[in-house]
């Protein structure tokens, strides 16, 4: 089976002494006379990760490893965690400065181990990475790999790795547990990441601010020229701010200077269009357009007026804004300050295949807008989709664009990665599970093997019927590559790629995955997974008006649906639609037949 790229060359020094090395024998049969060293004044998150070293190495060997004493007598079996003083006395000259929060080391020293990194999150994704060397993996919130192993042996270690990315938010449901998040190295603003959890890259507000930055209820009836101009009048409903208005500035960057007092907590403030078109039109705003070459130079210019002021009081703190619709081409003049992130957003894209080969004229015009984006700021971040919003059981072609475009951003420069996914409460977007372990880890070091993972998040979360979900993924990447089928994130059941023949193959598949399934929860993964195909042959019919003398026939196959989708806990069927009016307006549309 192939192991992931990275992981490779870590294992191969774990699992085998290099030359004139010898074996560190942490654990002997279930005993061990190692013990783990923390500094006396260690950070949260790496108190928390002594305890996961702790617990998964018991687990696995039943050896229980004892804390030590920090000091400069340093004993010949030990495992040192973070900065320490036992770590200085041995003069490893370990550059912490270059690792940053997230970096880390993991290293030999005689008979010792050492896992160190950033005291905010390197040496918490230090121990994750040792242990995943082991062969443990973390693959959802309640499901861990823990191999069995009474005697556990490295060879010599010396390896570092830093994140690809400053910013990585997988935003799916079933990726935002803190426990999960930590362990797979996401610093996502929507986990609940706590100190013991390295804290995250946290926003407030998150986007789509203007009707806060400059609040309707509190200044239209007296100042409706602080609102978007659309064909000669200022409007109130989907309005967007006046940006050229400088009592607008004024307002706007007192509001911000507000947020950054009362919520320090935040890194990133966000001074973001609201979601929805209507630029203001004024003659002083179209004029600033022009000049640019695109509405977002007029944004720009809003953004870095601003950055500016709220630099003077908060050096530390960042504003980010959107690249989004209106906004997506660069400007020709304005760049964004140091301490300005712009979020470009590839909502109109294809998503099944690789961006820079897809011929879909929406992917030709993103890829010109990253390239010119990339020369005007070095702090890029993308916000990136991964499910349709319309649906969100529709089977989802998107995994191997996934991997490429990972790469596509690392080389573009980008800085900070959003995937926006199935993100209600419930969870249970199609592969949910999947797709979220798939991004952490593309997000973490774009340059893995994508499909090793995949497939062995399969074989480990389905056990025996792992196999036969590659291949149900497998043959719907296949279809709209070979087909050359476009995928746009209001993908429907009635999609071309979703053919009878694709459904009937995917049920032979689903059927054979079900027939050897190790367990009766192996058994409930796998129909959870099939939901997305039941979900395509109750909507077709439907959806394509030909229900006529099915009507019961359907609407008990839609009372089992709902049933199976409430057992996997979820609440929404799409972004914009709760399973409860799901049902009731099927239901309705079914009896009106």
């Amino acid at each position: 089976m192939r192991v992931y790229a990275l992981l490779t060359t870590i294992a191969i020094c774990l699992l085998a002494a290099t030359q004139g090395g010898a074996n560190v024998n942490l654990v002997n049969d279930g005993k061990t006379d190692y013990c783990i060293i923390l500094s006396k004044d260690a950070s949260p998150s790496e108190h928390w990760a002594a305890g996961e070293l702790k617990r998964f190495i018991g687990e696995m060997s039943g050896a229980i490893l004892p804390y030590g004493e920090d000091s400069s007598n340093v004993p010949e079996k030990a495992i040192l965690l973070g900065d320490s003083e036992a770590l200085r006395s041995l003069h490893l000259n370990i550059d912490f400065k270059d690792l940053g929060d997230e970096g880390f080391t993991i290293k030999t020293s005689g008979n010792r181990l050492i896992i160190a990194g950033g005291r905010l999150r390197g040496t918490m994704y230090g121990v994750h990475a040792f242990l995943e060397t082991l062969g443990c993996r973390f693959l959802t919130n309640t499901v861990n790999k823990v191999p069995t192993k009474p005697t556990i042996s490295t060879g010599n270690l010396d390896t570092t790795e830093k994140p690809a990315f400053e910013y990585r938010d997988v935003f799916i449901r079933e990726a935002l547990k803190p426990d999960y998040a930590a362990r797979n190295r996401s610093n996502s603003a929507h986990a609940s990441l706590d100190a013991q959890h390295g804290g995250c890259v946290s926003y407030y507000p998150f986007v789509h601010t203007f009707s806060q930055l400059v609040p309707l209820e509190k200044y239209w009836a007296t100042h409706p020229e602080y609102y978007s101009m659309i064909d000669g009048k200022r409007i109130k409903n989907g309005t967007q701010l006046c940006m050229s208005n400088p009592e607008v500035l004024k307002i706007a960057t007192q509001t911000v200077l507000q947020w950054m007092h009362d919520h320090p907590e935040a890194k990133i403030y966000s001074v973001s269009q609201n979601d929805c078109y209507n630029n203001c039109q004024c003659p002083k705003c179209k004029a600033i357009e022009e000049e640019e070459g695109s509405p977002s130079g007029l944004m720009l210019r809003f953004v870095n007026a601003i950055a500016e002021q709220t630099e003077k009081v908060y050096p530390d703190k960042l504003v980010d804004t959107l690249a989004y619709q209106w906004t997506e081409k660069p400007p020709k003049i304005t760049k964004p300050r140091a301490n300005v992130r712009v979020r470009l957003c590839p909502i109109f894209c294809c998503e099944a295949h690789p961006y820079e080969t897809c011929d879909a004229p929406e992917n030709k015009a993103f890829m010109d807008n990253l390239a010119n984006w990339s020369k005007v700021t070095n702090n890029l971040y993308i916000w990136h989709y991964n499910t349709s919003f319309a649906n969100y059981l529709n089977p989802f072609p998107d995994f191997r664009q996934l991997m490429d475009t990972a790469k596509l951003y690392k080389k573009s420069g980008v800085k900070g990665i959003f995937w926006e996914g199935s993100y209600p409460d419930g969870g249970g977007g199609e592969l949910g599970y999947l797709r979220a372990y798939l991004l952490a880890k593309i997000s973490w070091n774009p340059d893995i093997d994508g499909e090793a993972v995949m497939k062995e998040f399969c074989d480990d979360y389905y056990g025996k019927s792992g196999r036969y979900i590659m291949d149900y993924v497998n043959m719907l990447e296949d279809k709209v590559t070979k087909e050359n089928i476009h995928l746009k994130i209001w993908a429907s059941p009635t999609d071309s790629y979703l053919t009878p023949d694709i459904i009937a193959k995917s049920d032979a598949l689903f059927d054979k995955a079900e027939s050897v399934a190790d367990s009766p929860e192996i058994l409930d993964r796998v129909k959870q997974a099939r939901l997305s195909i039941e979900y395509v042959k109750l909507m077709q019919p439907i959806l394509h008006k030909e229900t006529k003398g099915h009507e019961a026939e359907l609407s008990k196959e839609l009372d089992t649906f709902i049933e199976k989708c409430k057992h996997y806990g979820m609440t929404n069927i799409s972004e914009g639609e709760h399973l409860d009016h799901y049902y009731d307006r099927i239901k309705q549309e079914l009896a009106a037949k």
